[in-house]
């Protein structure tokens, strides 16, 4: 908004585009220019900006009739919108079971015995119907992506969605647009993985839990729904599947299929719960190995934090046209929240470990800090830090959380 116009007024650069990067590691990816899709290949600096000449939009994805390929997946859909296949083409073996389907929505009937629009009873399966009735399916382009527009009406609401193949980006998205009207449902989408899965592994904030996808003891039945940020994940030994979302954060595991939860529409105490548009996108993401080596933690918060964009024009500013404020050298530190501190004109930079895994991590920051402490999170300093080259070295432990400030 606002800000990103007065840095792109502030830059001193003839024309471009400035694309600014909100996360805590350098990246590229995918941006909207003009309104189209476009992917970049030059890393722009973490938690900063670097102005761009031309944007190249060549698109590679082919698509034909219920068909889409890129360079890493074939994906068929059936006349109903569900995936009939999903070919991964460097891994060469289907994603989802042979014989089923992926995407497939899943109706449920939802009363639990209290609470109505907070409680999932493990009763509720026992009352599903599948949407497999034909759909308005339109191919789509958009950049350097395309795909399917899939649309269906049913009952008093409409289900719309599109499947997006990148030319570049490994990652499938579905982009939803549900306008609902009913009540006392479950809507799921299920994902029959042709993967061998005991546990899943789910995002909480600043980590992650593993939680079964069976129920050999009375326990693990008692998790048959799980929540999960930005990204869930099903793997075998050197190869899984991984989901990203930006707003859907209940899924059940149930052997190797999983499934999410998009709504649920109870009617107490609010009678319009999850009534009317919603919007939202989640992201199919197979990988070799396991998610640490696959960069699935960093390509959900760039489906969270897309790039953004601004076009410059005939500058004559103070600003840099590359700037990056902090950056860490550890793949397995994600550098969180940069933020004014509290109680004076500090910066507060906040991390935490995501791998599981002891590391020293090396933070860079901007030129213009001359010292730098270690806080607890209430912001009050533990130790002072050296700070050589702007850099400072900190040992992390296993998902520990830390607070730096800088002066």
């Amino acid at each position: 908004g606002a800000k990103l116009t007065s840095i792109a007024d502030g830059v001193a650069a003839d024309k471009g585009v400035l694309v600014y990067n909100p996360s805590g590691f350098d990246r590229s990816g995918i941006v909207t220019v003009d309104g189209k899709t476009v992917e970049l290949e030059t890393q722009i600096p973490a938690f900063g900006w670097k102005v761009m000449d031309g944007l190249n939009a060549a698109n590679s994805v082919c698509v034909d009739g219920l068909t889409a390929e890129n360079r890493y997946y074939k994906v068929t859909l059936d006349q109903s919108g569900r995936i009939v296949s999903l070919f991964d083409k460097q891994a060469k073996r289907q994603v989802f079971k042979e014989g089923c389907f992926g995407n497939e929505i899943q109706m449920f009937e939802d009363y639990p015995i209290a609470y109505d629009n907070w409680e999932i009873s493990n009763y509720y399966k026992t009352k599903m119907w599948v949407l497999d009735e034909p759909a308005e399916i339109t191919p789509v382009t958009d950049g350097t992506r395309a795909g399917f527009r899939v649309r269906k009406p049913y009952m008093h609401s409409t289900i719309g969605y599109t499947v997006w193949l990148y030319s570049q980006d490994r990652r499938i998205d579905l982009c939803y647009e549900i306008d609902w009207h009913e009540h006392h449902q479950i809507m799921k989408a299920a994902f029959p993985l042709d993967v061998h899965a005991n546990s899943a592994t789910f995002e909480i904030q600043f980590g992650h839990v593993q939680r079964p996808t069976h129920e050999n003891t009375s326990w693990d039945k008692a998790k048959f729904e799980s929540y999960g940020h930005k990204w869930v994940d099903l793997s075998e030994n050197g190869y899984g599947v991984s989901f990203l979302n930006d707003c859907k954060y209940g899924y059940s595991t149930e052997g190797s299929t999983l499934k999410l939860t998009i709504l649920k529409c109870g009617t107490y105490p609010n009678p319009n719960a999850d009534q009317g548009l919603h919007k939202f996108t989640y992201s199919i993401l197979p990988h070799p190995g396991d998610f640490r080596e696959a960069g699935v933690i960093r390509a959900a918060y760039a489906l969270n934090q897309p790039l953004l964009t601004q076009k410059v024009s005939g500058n004559v500013g103070q600003l840099p046209a590359e700037y990056g404020l902090v950056s860490c050298d550890s793949e397995n530190v994600m550098v969180e929240t940069v933020k004014k501190a509290e109680a004076d004109d500090g910066i507060i930079v906040r991390m935490y470990e995501a791998f599981d895994r002891r590391t020293t991590a090396q933070i860079t920051v901007a030129p213009g800090f001359r010292e730098v402490w270690l806080c607890d999170l209430m912001e009050n300093p533990l130790e002072k830090l050296e700070l050589t080259d702007n850099t400072v070295t900190v040992p992390v432990s296993n998902f520990e959380i830390i607070t730096l400030k800088f002066q």
